[in-house]
């Protein structure tokens, strides 16, 4: 066993537990951005309270390894996490307790956990690469920006607006990871960027935490449980549903090892047991929930929207149509935008009406149709997803190309434009 430095003791432990009173302690009241509180605490009742609680929690296990980053240095402390997760804490000398106890949470599985079971049912999900590509853009990115609390630090960390071709690609490089065969094994490569992942937002909240822009009493903590579990919406269930609405949808025994992954995910990530969703289910009231209470929409949420829309999703759209078609790809976008986020917050978002939303809808199940009848013969699935892995591969190169990435997450990003707690 190698000999770990001796500092601030932090215990697996210490990873967050909501109780009831868990917000109420110190008299916290919730964050003055939340709406419909009463009829939120009506309908959902045990699962409100533990929510609006989640509003003032972070993450201690990581939030403490952050603290570490600044007292040991920002390089040598984030080579000392990427050694970890690849080769265990055995391989760090000198390793801070903080280390030790975020690392020591997540060496063992949790007992629910069948990864071969969710690798088994998800060997074919690259077959519709294309339609995915999309849908993160359009549907899981764009319905994030409808949240003026939740999307505050990326305005504060100018992460977005400063580059949304390199933050999409960077969102790409961690799905790519986590999905991968033997990814998320203890010392596989989406097991790293997801661990990565979770101090990148330990940092920022560490550089929020006495920033005066940040207004704790309207937003509570940054990043907090209550967000951070929604994330999960985002990435599943919301693209699950969207990819069902332009005709690609998956079978239940994929949709279902996409909720068991992801609530893997959100393990690793420092979600806490009681508002980690554990299936389609939970997080159908999880949406519902965040839905009605999330803040009203503000001008930086509409500029978001806007950039990712000018600088990147338009670009790409117009990538895949025929070039006579090419200059129709912005209100392509839009109507995308309004199929999977809903007519009421596309306008929140102002994002323009157009009837080729009416047109798409319209085409959809005959699309869904055509690929529901190949999806049942098995013969079809490998080659399709071959297919889909070789579009993925030349389009990861063409768009790292194109907006000079050459990194996997923003830790390892270069410095340049404007700092990002991550980069150090």
């Amino acid at each position: 066993m190698v000999a770990h430095e001796v500092g601030p003791e932090v215990s697996p432990q210490s990873t967050p537990r909501i109780t009831p009173d868990a917000a109420t302690a110190g008299g916290r009241p919730v964050p003055s951005s939340l709406r419909r509180l009463d009829e939120a605490r009506a309908r959902f009742g045990g699962l409100a309270t533990t929510y609006l609680d989640a509003m003032h929690l972070g993450d201690p296990l990581a939030d403490a390894f952050a603290d570490d980053v600044v007292r040991i240095g920002h390089g040598k402390a984030l080579k000392m996490l990427r050694t970890a997760c690849r080769e265990g804490l055995d391989a760090v000398p000198h390793a801070p307790a903080s280390l030790q106890a975020l690392i020591g949470s997540l060496d063992d599985e949790p007992e629910w956990l069948d990864l071969s079971a969710i690798e088994r049912d998800s060997r074919f999900i690259g077959r519709y690469t294309r339609q995915s590509g999309i849908v993160l853009g359009a549907a899981s990115l764009v319905s994030g920006y409808a949240n003026s609390a939740a999307s505050r630090p990326l305005e504060l960390t100018g992460r977005y607006l400063e580059s949304a071709g390199a933050r999409t690609i960077e969102v790409a490089s961690w799905l790519v990871a986590i999905t991968r065969e033997g990814g998320l094994e203890r010392h596989g490569e989406g097991f790293e960027l997801t661990v990565r992942v979770r101090v990148i937002h330990a940092l920022v909240r560490q550089s929020l935490r006495e920033d005066p822009r940040w207004d704790a009493a309207a937003w509570g903590v940054p990043i907090n449980q209550a967000y951070l579990a929604y994330t999960l919406v985002e990435f599943v269930r919301i693209p699950l549903r969207s990819q069902r609405l332009i005709g690609a949808g998956y079978l239940p025994h994929e949709e279902r090892a996409a909720y068991a992954r992801w609530r893997y995910i959100g393990h690793l990530l420092g979600i806490d047991p009681a508002l980690l969703p554990q299936d389609e289910a939970a997080q159908e009231r999880l949406e519902e929930l965040y839905l009605l209470t999330r803040p009203v929409v503000d001008d930086y949420c509409r500029e978001l929207v806007a950039a990712i829309n000018a600088s990147f999703l338009t670009a790409e759209v117009a990538g895949i149509l025929p070039p006579p078609a090419r200059r129709f790809a912005p209100t392509l976008v839009h109507a995308l935008e309004r199929l999977f986020l809903g007519d009421e917050i596309a306008e929140d978002l102002a994002i323009p009406a157009t009837r080729v939303t009416w047109v798409v809808r319209v085409l959809a199940p005959a699309l869904g149709a055509v690929n529901g009848i190949l999806d049942r013969i098995p013969a079809t699935l490998p080659w399709r997803t071959r297919m889909g892995e070789r579009y993925r591969v030349a389009q990861d190169a063409r768009l790292r190309s194109t907006y000079g990435v050459h990194h996997d997450l923003v830790d390892a990003s270069p410095a340049g434009g404007r700092s990002h707690p991550a980069r150090g």
